[in-house]
Order: structure tokens, then C-alpha cells, then sequence
């Protein structure tokens, strides 16, 4: 099936099924079933190839297909790792714990960064604002945290914002 190409998937993801659901003229959905090649085994913590213990059902909301509202939708494999813990393998096309693809959460953010307001960018993704929130504090918060302000060597400062605020202003100005 084509559609892997469109999604990037590679050995052992594989497209098991292509659904298109309509429940009235003005919303549809396409739902892109994902599956593994049985007998795959996938890495853990320390690189270590591990068997599958069972599956998961996830759901993820990708872009949009022309549109109609897309989803991914795979049993996602738990592992049994070397020490005998079972967890939940990562799938290559989103983070952990979202429900949004890659591509989605780097369109909504390429949306907020052309300064749209998130509630217009949740109207064109058709999400709760709320979860468009949730995303963009993930990734500033992680960018944050990877920031190291220890290298700035000059700082400007805008002295027109301290006219309007006079208990910002520096002693002696």
C-alpha cells in the first residue's frame, strides 16, 4: 500500500487497513489502521532488542487529508525488556503520551509561530484549544530546559516599555 510512503513508515510498521467514515455531509474521516510484522522485537532502554508482551490500542489526530480529519490508529507493542519490566515501546511517529502525530504538533507550532492565535489555530486543526495549549507548553517547556542563558554576553532592553511602568525604571535614569 502507497500510504506508507506518505507517512514514513519503515520496517516493521506496516499500513494494515485504510477506512474513509462520514456522518454527514460537512465531517469525514479517513482512519489509517497501523500494524507490526509479527515477531518484531523492539529496542529498549539500553539498545537492547526485546520480544512483545501484548499490544495497546492508541489513537493519534494527523494532518489533515485534504479535508477530511485524519487518524492513525495501531496496537502499540508493550515490551518485556532484559530485567523483566514490561513497558510501552515508542512508535516513530509521535512523542510519548500525545495524541497528535509529529507533523500535527510541528504544524500547530508553525502556526503559532506566524503569531496566529492558538484558539484560531485549534478552529483550523479542529482540536480543543486547550489540547493546542497542552502541546506548546510541552515544547517550549523542553526548549527551556535545553536553554543555557549562562552564554549571553549582552543583554537590550527596550526603554520605552519603562515609561509605562515607572517601577521598572533603573535608579538614576
Amino acid at each position: 500500500m502507497r500510504v506508507k510512503y506518505g507517512l514514513g513508515l519503515q520496517p516493521p510498521w506496516q499500513v494494515k487497513d485504510v477506512t474513509f467514515s462520514t456522518d454527514e455531509l460537512t465531517h469525514s474521516e479517513l482512519h489509517l489502521h497501523i500494524d507490526l510484522v509479527l515477531g518484531s522485537r523492539f529496542l529498549d532502554d539500553e539498545n537492547n532488542l526485546c520480544p512483545v508482551h501484548d499490544t495497546v490500542k492508541r489513537q493519534w489526530q494527523h494532518l489533515s487529508f485534504f479535508e477530511h480529519t485524519c487518524y492513525l490508529h495501531c496496537a502499540v507493542p508493550r515490551i518485556t525488556t532484559i530485567d523483566g519490566k514490561v513497558r510501552t515501546a515508542d512508535v516513530p511517529w509521535a512523542r510519548p503520551g500525545s495524541g497528535f502525530t509529529l507533523l500535527f504538533e510541528a504544524l500547530a507550532l508553525a502556526l503559532i509561530e506566524l503569531e496566529m492565535p492558538v484558539n484560531r489555530v485549534a478552529e483550523i486543526l479542529k482540536v480543543n484549544p486547550q489540547r493546542i495549549w497542552a502541546l506548546f507548553d510541552y515544547w517550549i517547556s523542553k526548549a527551556k530546559a535545553a536553554d543555557d542563558p549562562g552564554t549571553i554576553t549582552q543583554l537590550g532592553v527596550d526603554e520605552t516599555s519603562t515609561k509605562k511602568r515607572p517601577s521598572l525604571r533603573y535608579a538614576g535614569s
